[in-house]
């Protein structure tokens, strides 16, 4: 059995049940998709890159010499900087996980959210990267965490498996 959580600390509980979810998801066939996270890592290296090509110009020609060049390599930092901040606020939002089922290969993205000192658990699905197919649902977390703090497993199963049969049912209407 995991670790319990203080059910008070609703960002205790948000962070195990974020931790959950692609366990849960896999046990329903869905299987996890990094693109988000591997888009963020590129921009993100690409900006230690620069950084670091900065530093070494400056280190082996001297100050003087590279004025031109770290213009260009300030402008290009900034532009990276800029862009990493773009696809964090815009792109990737708040989502959770993203992931495509392995019999139908609809893809769905899982963004979560709470309010502080409220024991419910606010989850958006996005099936196949539409906003036609957005779906909010709230879990209540007291269904899933016992008294003593232990995540109940397969009670979050369930749910998932409960709100993603709607959401088909919803879809084929």
């Amino acid at each position: 059995m995991s670790k319990p959580v203080n059910v008070y600390s609703t960002p205790e509980v948000a962070k195990v049940l974020d931790e959950a979810l692609p366990s849960v998801l896999e046990t329903l066939n869905y299987k996890e998709s990094f693109k988000l996270i591997d888009i963020k890592l590129i921009i993100g290296y690409s900006i230690a890159a620069v950084a670091g090509t900065s530093f070494l110009l400056d280190k082996k020609l001297g100050h003087k010499n590279v004025i031109a060049y770290q213009e260009i390599l300030v402008a290009c930092y900034f532009f990276l900087s800029a862009l990493l901040w773009y696809f964090k606020k815009y792109i990737e939002k708040s989502v959770t996980y993203t992931g495509q089922h392995s019999q139908n290969g609809s893809k769905i993205a899982i963004s979560t959210s709470y309010e502080e000192a409220e024991p419910k658990y606010y989850v958006t699905f996005v099936k196949n990267d539409t906003k036609d197919e957005e779906f909010k649902r709230v879990l209540e977390t007291t269904k899933v965490f016992n008294e003593a703090g232990y995540l109940q497993t397969k009670l979050l199963h369930d749910w998932f498996q409960e709100q993603l049969d709607t959401i088909e049912i919803k879809k084929d209407n």
